[in-house]
């Protein structure tokens, strides 16, 4: 489900875990400003893409830097 991979992303890259009760509410929150503000998709989504990039990057320089090490 959507909130396991959240949740997982979560723990992995900023180290806080939320509760599945959290974080189900954001995204009932965040389906309601998408249905109420279309062009906020775009943005969301935007956003997303972004810090998803961001993060695999770091992640794989990082592996990178602890192969090299050894």
């Amino acid at each position: 489900m959507a909130e396991e991979t959240v949740e997982k992303m979560l723990k992995k890259y900023l180290g806080i875990s939320a509760p599945r009760i959290v974080i189900g509410i954001l995204m009932v929150i965040f389906g309601i400003l998408i249905i109420v503000m279309p062009y906020l998709v775009a943005l969301l989504i935007g956003l997303y893409l972004l810090i998803s990039g961001i993060l695999t990057i770091y992640d794989e320089v990082s592996k990178g830097k602890k192969v090299s090490k050894s």
